[in-house]
């Protein structure tokens, strides 16, 4: 593993990060995780970067998890491995930054996971969305319960976790899981422009309805109070100034994230 296990690349203020392990067809293995991890961490933290643009190398997203390196009948050191797991995911999430998923080829088991945290979901024509693993003994995990149902809802949800179903790109956008279908080769380019309109818009406002749409509300109370603490925030921002005088002037508005 000399080669680095995520390649990273700037474009103004989006950011691509490629997993970079394709003898495993970017299965998700502890240095992966981790490398990840650290990567995704730093360019959330970076004022530099609006937009995150998720991808693999290799012509795979992500085939899943790494059941060959665990041991058999050992559950503290399954708790351990999900809870990095988690953490990654915990990141996409609620990460300020919108995260965009270019699933390329296989998006298996972790990689479904990982796919369905993002805020965008775009297939390539050969992304094959796999909810494989019940065909292992073993129930959707890493956010999935969550994730899965927001996108397509309980019932396609238990179709898919419970028969292990693999979804092309027609289906997986039909369904709701992908938001836009892009040919393979045009896959990276598509995903970069809907990148850069993302980058356009104010960050601090992306940031807050990220994090309050993270929160799930459960009740109009819950979501009356998260908004009464953000917009109230965001009315004091030099981006609404901007914003309300670029569309006072009938003009573009150009966001500082201040």
């Amino acid at each position: 593993m000399s080669e680095a296990l995520v390649l990273v690349e700037q474009h103004d203020a989006v950011v691509v990060l490629r997993m970079n392990l394709p003898a495993k067809r970017n299965a998700l293995v502890i240095e992966l995780r981790e490398a990840l991890i650290e990567t995704v961490e730093a360019h959330m933290q970076d004022a530099a970067c609006r937009v995150i643009v998720l991808t693999g190398t290799g012509g795979s997203f992500c085939a899943g998890g790494d059941l060959d390196s665990l041991r058999d009948h050992d559950p503290l050191e399954v708790r351990t491995r999900m809870q990095r797991g988690q953490h990654l995911v915990r990141l996409i999430v609620t990460g300020p930054k919108p995260v965009i998923a270019a699933v390329n080829g296989a998006a298996h088991g972790a990689g479904l996971s990982i796919a369905a945290a993002c805020d965008v979901v775009i297939a390539g024509d050969s992304a094959k969305f796999g909810a494989v693993f019940s065909k292992v003994g073993l129930m959707g995990d890493l956010g999935l319960l969550w994730s899965l149902p927001h996108r397509v809802g309980l019932s396609e949800t238990k179709r898919m976790l419970y028969g292990g179903a693999i979804l092309g790109a027609d289906e997986a956008r039909a369904a709701g899981l992908a938001d836009e279908r892009a040919a393979d080769d045009q896959l990276l380019a598509v995903a970069l422009e809907r990148a850069r309109r993302l980058a356009e818009a104010p960050p601090i406002a992306v940031a807050m309805t990220k994090g309050a749409l993270a929160r799930s509300c459960s009740s109009l109370e819950e979501a009356f109070a998260l908004e009464l603490d953000g917009q109230t925030l965001l009315f004091s921002t030099e981006d609404f100034v901007e914003g309300r005088d670029a569309f006072r002037q009938r003009r573009a508005a150009h966001f500082q994230g201040r």
